[in-house]
C-alpha cells in the first residue's frame, strides 16, 4: 500500500506538463499502486487570489474523495486570508495547508507566516511547507522563486513547541531536539537520486518514523520514487511506515 504526501494536478507556466488533470493523476496513481494521495493545484501558487484555486480544487476532486484529499493553498500577505482558510476547512474539510513562500512573496520568519500557521493549528490542520517546488537549476529565467533556507525553516517551527509539521521536497532537517521539540515529518520528493541511495542518506538525518513517500506527481514523473523506495534495504515494516503509515498517522484524513 503506497499513500502519497506531494501530488498536484494543473499547469505549469514555465513549461508544458503531459498530465495536468484528476483523470490523469488517479491513472498515473493506477499506474504505480498508489491508493492514496493529498494533492494540491498549481494554480494556486500563481493565481493572485490563491482561494481560487482552492474552490477549483475542491470542485475537481469532489467525487474521488477516497482516493484524493485536497490541500489547501493560501497568501498570508493576500486580503482575506482568514476567511477563506476557514472555508477550506470547515466547509471543504481540507486537513492540511500548504505555504509556498518562495512564490508568494514573504519570508517564514515574517509576522503573516506565524499568524496563518496558527491559525491553521486552531481550525487542527497541518500545514506542510515547501523547500522548494521545482529544481532551480532548470527553472525558466521568468521564475524568480527560491529555495527556502533552512534556518528560515527552522525558525518557524521552533515558534510551535510540540506542534506537528509537514516539510515537503526539502533537503533532510535533524529532528529537533528537546521535551517539547515541534515534530518535522518529512517526504522522500528530494531524496530520489541514486535509486535508493538518496533516501538511505537521507535516513541518517531523518528517521523511519518521520519519512513519508512523496513523488511531486504530476509536476514530475513517478517512477524514480518508486524506485527509490523499492531498492531501500528496510525491513517491510519499516517500508510500510514510510509508504504509508507515517502519512496516515499526521492526516486521519486520509483514511
Amino acid at each position: 500500500m503506497i499513500y502519497d504526501a506531494d501530488t498536484w494536478i494543473g499547469y505549469w507556466p514555465y513549461r508544458r506538463l503531459p498530465y495536468t488533470s484528476v483523470a490523469d493523476l488517479l491513472r498515473q496513481m493506477d499506474s504505480h499502486g498508489i491508493e492514496k494521495a493529498l494533492v494540491a493545484s498549481l494554480q494556486g501558487i500563481f493565481y493572485m487570489d490563491s482561494h481560487e484555486a482552492n474552490r477549483e480544487l475542491y470542485q475537481q476532486v469532489r467525487r474521488h474523495r477516497d482516493r484524493l484529499v485536497p490541500c489547501a493553498i493560501l497568501n498570508p500577505t493576500y486580503f482575506g486570508w482568514e476567511r477563506d482558510l476557514k472555508q477550506c476547512r470547515e466547509e471543504w474539510s481540507m486537513p492540511v495547508l500548504r505555504l509556498i513562500p518562495q512564490y508568494h512573496g514573504y519570508k517564514l520568519t515574517d509576522s503573516v507566516a506565524e499568524e496563518i500557521v496558527s491559525a491553521a493549528h486552531e481550525l487542527k490542520m497541518r500545514v506542510a511547507l515547501y523547500g522548494r517546488v521545482v529544481d532551480l537549476r532548470g527553472r525558466s529565467p521568468l521564475d524568480h522563486s527560491r529555495q527556502v533556507p533552512s534556518d528560515e525553516i527552522i525558525s518557524l517551527f521552533k515558534k510551535f513547541p510540540g506542534a506537528t509539521f509537514m516539510l515537503l521536497n526539502s533537503t533532510p532537517l535533524k529532528p529537533l531536539r528537546g521535551k517539547n521539540a515541534p515534530k518535522i515529518y518529512q517526504d522522500t520528493a528530494l531524496m530520489h537520486g541514486g535509486f535508493g541511495a538518496g533516501i538511505e542518506n537521507g535516513l541518517k538525518t531523518c528517521t523511519v518514523d518521520r519519512l513519508m513517500f512523496g513523488s511531486t506527481m504530476l509536476l514530475r514523473y513517478c517512477q524514480p520514487a518508486i524506485i527509490a523506495v523499492n531498492r531501500l534495504k528496510l525491513t517491510k515494516s519499516q517500508k510500510d511506515k514510510i509508504l504509508f503509515k507515517n502519512l496516515k498517522r499526521i492526516v486521519p484524513e486520509i483514511g
